[in-house]
């Protein structure tokens, strides 16, 4: 049970070092560059807010993009770009054309949308879409609110307080043993000296 409660203790340290190691350069990023979408490792973290990509990418699911060299992408791939309002939309490209100037430009379309989005610039594009995670779209928009927050702070409080308790107990049931031990070699050894 001893082994089981470090076990468990690294692992919650190892978790909570990286998320904080995460979030400490995601704030970097934000500040130093609050026109930029923060990144780490390449990767772009994005909440779906619409239906758009059902039944492929569905509403409060967390989806990763990785930044990619824009000559690279194809048709069917599926990206994630800045609109004309500043807003991250991830849908579908379903053409590869050319822009006003001549530069290489994408049009794309929701999977769920009736029509396309018209010419996406390739300045326009985030990234290319990697990974979904189910729902955990809307568990990070909780984090971010202030009950949200103060839950999940008590929540890993709470997880170290009972492997701090399971690992004393443990120790104290050790300790007790080998006392009870001692005491049963001592209770001998007097019986034996008395016999003598």
């Amino acid at each position: 049970m001893n082994k089981l409660a470090k076990i468990i203790k690294i692992i919650v340290i190892c978790l909570l070092l990286a998320i904080l190691a995460v979030n400490i350069s995601i704030m970097v990023q934000s500040k130093t560059n609050p026109d930029k979408v923060p990144k780490v490792f390449n990767y772009k973290p994005f909440i779906v807010l619409s239906g758009s990509m059902e039944s492929q990418i569905h509403v409060g699911d967390l989806i990763l993009v990785k930044e990619v060299n824009v000559t690279t992408l194809k048709e069917q791939d599926i990206i994630a770009y800045r609109d004309a309002d500043d807003i991250v939309t991830t849908h579908r490209i379903i053409e590869i054309t050319k822009d006003d100037e001549g530069n290489l430009a994408f049009i794309t379309k929701g999977d769920a949308n009736n029509k396309d989005d018209g010419i996406i610039k390739a300045s326009q594009v985030e990234g290319l879409y990697q990974k979904r995670f189910g729902g955990l779209g809307n568990a990070v928009m909780f984090i971010q609110k202030p009950l949200g927050f103060a839950v999940v702070v008590l929540t890993i409080f709470i997880v170290c307080m009972f492997v701090y308790i399971w690992q004393n107990r443990s120790i104290s049931r050790d300790i007790r043993f080998a006392n009870e031990e001692e005491k049963k070699a001592f209770e001998e050894f007097k019986k034996t000296r008395d016999n003598k």
